[in-house]
């Protein structure tokens, strides 16, 4: 069975770039991130919206940073079994559901602060890669996130 990768890109901005580029660390925060689907590494450029899916590399230009995503592959169980619920009791230890929403922090003080001496507007290109068999069931999108921010600290 030949296997077929998968690419998709979203842009995210454009947003204004920080004016103080007096931090010592600036961390991208990507929240909310679903995986019931599929596997994907991703890489993160910014201010390159128009990187090539299929050619983006940790050569092309506004690399930023990489992350993975282990994909659950889709739901065999019945209904509501894939359903993750979002209300827990105060003193509830018990392990969270597997497929609650995930959180990745890339570090991209170098890179965010090249960019802002270059430009005043920042884009946030998101590039995924997964590696399916041609038969696996397609999720309707690899990148599934709630949200992006950037933090940096002093």
């Amino acid at each position: 069975m030949p296997i077929h990768h998968r690419f998709e890109k979203r842009v995210f901005g454009p947003i204004a770039t920080p004016t103080d580029l007096g931090f010592k660390r600036a961390d991208l925060e990507i929240f909310g991130i679903r995986h019931a689907f599929g596997s994907y590494t991703a890489l993160v450029f910014l201010n390159n919206p128009d990187v090539d899916s299929g050619g983006a590399s940790k050569r092309s230009r506004g690399y930023a940073g990489t992350f993975s995503i282990f994909g659950h592959g889709g739901c065999l169980g019945d209904a509501g079994h894939c359903d993750v619920e979002n209300t827990r009791r105060r003193f509830d230890d018990r392990p969270s559901h597997p497929l609650t929403p995930g959180f990745r922090r890339l570090i991209i003080t170098k890179p965010l602060r090249k960019t802002c001496r270059k430009s005043d507007d920042l884009t946030i290109t998101i590039v995924a890669c997964s590696a399916t068999d041609e038969n696996a069931e397609q999720a309707k999108r690899l990148i599934d996130i709630g949200g992006l921010q950037i933090s940096t600290f002093r």
